[in-house]
């Protein structure tokens, strides 16, 4: 009897290891999502997605050494939770995501805590070269608080930070967008793509005069160009550390308009004059200027209409391309042999000295007459993306 069950026994392990295994082999994991997570000094919550092929369907597993950072799986996403950095040193860490034996990894940083100069940009300009002086397409980046002239040439009072950028994508040249990505500082040269050569990246402060009253060379530079947001961690040459950033339209062209911040007003009392100029156009509208000028404030707008009585009326923006009705429309503000269509500036000694000034190219302008009395409502943009928005009001 005891050799029946050491028979049965040994046959039931028998059984045991003829039972098929699932074969793993072809188990992938993905991450979907990027290779590099990005997580600003303040700390918080980010999301990386992924995708499993082949295996058992076994959970993904998640792992990160470090006290920083917490990495959760949730369905196909892994919840990142970062604690606050109140270091001067930007952290970094590898997770790796296992699934079956598979293995995949991304890289999270997070931004340094402490600088010794926080600089947030008002203003981003910029020049698109393409590849006229270089085989990756060149962005030359400024940003500043108070922006540049349309040459380029730096105004007074402003700190300007400039980044000579090379990016291997092409870009529309009427609207040059700055790719997503992150640039290392070459102090090569090399002009390769997703660098800022050591040639034409540096820091200045100009005075009065216009002229540079402070510079200095980068040491160590890193851009990161992501979601509308221009973020740069500079180590200058006095070893100052500076964290610049910059958050809105991310094009690199230079504005007419001088402003670099919404400007809102609410002018009473103003002198106003409209004048109907016919059809100059040849669109089969007719033409109105209309000024107003209360102190140092003066505003131009000019519109066309069918109406030769009147100017009264809503009126949006002319397109600059693929308009077939004329009516109703505000012409933009231009630079001509001086300032042509639709304006806001002000006034120096009674003369518009280019100081202060924006073309307004965008939104929609309400003009009501009603006898001797005029009121002009605007709801507008200017070419660098500033809402120009208030009301003016006066006699005719």
């Amino acid at each position: 009897m005891r050799k029946l069950f050491l028979i049965l026994a040994v046959l039931g392990m028998a059984c045991v290891a003829c039972t098929p295994t699932e074969i793993t082999d072809d188990a992938k994991v993905t991450i979907t999502s990027g290779d590099v997570v990005e997580i600003d000094a303040e700390g918080g919550q980010a999301e990386v997605t992924f995708v499993t092929e082949g295996g058992s369907g076994s959970r993904v597993a998640v792992k990160e050494d470090a006290s920083w950072l917490d990495a959760k799986v949730e369905s196909s996403k892994i919840v990142l939770t970062a604690k606050a950095n109140s270091t001067a040193s930007v952290r970094e860490v590898v997770v790796v995501v296992s699934y079956d034996g598979a293995k995949a990894s991304f890289t999270v940083k997070q931004a340094s805590g402490e600088y010794d100069v926080v600089f947030e940009a008002k203003r981003l300009d910029g020049i698109y070269f393409g590849t006229e002086y270089s085989a990756a397409h060149n962005y030359y980046v400024i940003l500043s608080d108070k922006g540049v002239n349309t040459d380029a040439s730096v105004r007074p009072n402003t700190t300007y930070y400039y980044f000579d950028m090379y990016r291997n994508i092409d870009a529309d040249e009427m609207n040059p967008i700055i790719p997503d990505g992150e640039y290392k500082y070459d102090a090569k040269n090399s002009y390769a793509d997703k660098t800022f050569s050591e040639s034409g990246s540096w820091y200045g402060k100009t005075g009065e005069d216009c002229k540079f009253v402070e510079s200095a060379s980068f040491k160590e530079a890193t851009v990161t160009v992501k979601n509308g947001k221009f973020s740069a961690i500079i180590v200058m040459e006095d070893d100052t550390t500076h964290y610049v950033s910059y958050e809105g339209k991310l094009v690199a062209t230079t504005y007419i308009s001088t402003f670099y911040e919404d400007v809102e007003f609410n002018v009473e009392g103003a002198t106003i004059t409209a004048e109907c100029l016919g059809d100059t156009y040849g669109k089969g509208q007719q033409t109105w200027f209309i000024e107003a000028v209360k102190g140092n404030d003066y505003f131009a707008v000019e519109v066309m209409t069918p109406n030769a009585n009147s100017c009264s009326g809503i009126y949006s923006a002319l397109a600059s391309s693929g308009v077939t009705d004329y009516s109703n429309k505000f012409i933009p503000g231009l630079l001509g042999d001086g300032l042509v269509g639709t304006w806001y500036a002000k006034l120096t000694d009674n003369v518009i000295k280019g100081d202060a000034m924006a073309p307004i190219v965008e939104g929609i302008i309400q003009i009501d007459i009603q006898g001797i009395k005029g009121t002009i409502n605007f709801s507008c943009k200017d070419d660098a993306g500033n809402n120009i928005t208030g009301s003016v009001s006066g006699t005719m």
